[in-house]
């Protein structure tokens, strides 16, 4: 996990002059034993934006990404 997070932010800083830090510090390791184990995880994630405050228009937020879906447009499309 080091190695990841160790060049991932390296090229973050080298390649896009980003000054911040990219990871908060650790990292927990949680098993998924099934599929009700897997939808609490996955809305866990889906949350993460908007407990943060970057509210549901946070453009990778599972719920912005739905919505997008819904309209036809594809995850990396810009909707107008």
């Amino acid at each position: 996990m080091q190695f990841i997070k160790g060049g991932f932010s390296y090229r973050v800083k080298k390649e896009l002059g980003y000054a911040g830090e990219v990871w908060q510090r650790g990292f927990s390791e949680v098993r998924v034993n099934d599929e009700e184990s897997f939808r609490k995880h996955r809305e866990y994630i889906a949350q993460n934006p908007v407990m943060a405050g970057l509210g549901e228009e946070y453009p990778w937020c599972f719920e912005a990404l739905r919505k997008r879906k819904a309209q036809g447009y594809g995850t990396t499309e810009v909707v107008p």
